[in-house]
């Protein structure tokens, strides 16, 4: 199985996130996997919520969204300058912003935060293949340091 990628630079509004997210759904078609369509949608809901939260709480500064295939799994990354690490709370049933990381953890099969050089990187991998259960248990990675 090929392996493909696509990494791009992304300004910090929210129009450029979600025209990062339309260019990586694009390039992921083009990829033409044998997956499940669930996971290539999967995998672009993944990248929006990261992009989003990397436009709303790490501030000014580069961010980075980069997507990857080895044939079993898309991993969707984005790379910010803050190190600030992410953290879940419990949004009110009528807040608007708060639930991107509950998404994620639902949606994806593998996903944490790793503090970088220049700032953090927060990925997910959803496999491609279906599993054998709808019930994955999810693994929460997100380092204290």
């Amino acid at each position: 199985m090929e392996v493909h990628d696509i990494r791009l630079s992304v300004s910090d509004t929210p129009a450029a996130a979600a025209s990062a997210r339309r260019q990586f759904a694009t390039e992921m078609r083009d990829w033409r996997l044998p997956a499940h369509s669930d996971a290539l949608h999967t995998a672009e809901l993944i990248a929006g919520e990261l992009l989003s939260n990397a436009v709303q709480y790490a501030g000014r500064g580069a961010i980075t969204l980069f997507g990857g295939c080895d044939g079993n799994a898309v991993r969707v990354e984005v790379s910010d300058s803050s190190r600030s690490l992410p953290r879940p709370r419990s949004p009110g049933e009528n807040d608007e912003h708060g639930r991107g990381l509950f998404l994620i953890a639902a949606l994806a099969d593998r996903y944490g935060v790793e503090l970088t050089a220049t700032g953090k990187r927060c990925w997910a991998e959803v496999r491609l293949h279906a599993a054998a259960s709808p019930h994955i248990p999810l693994q929460v990675r997100f380092s204290r340091r």
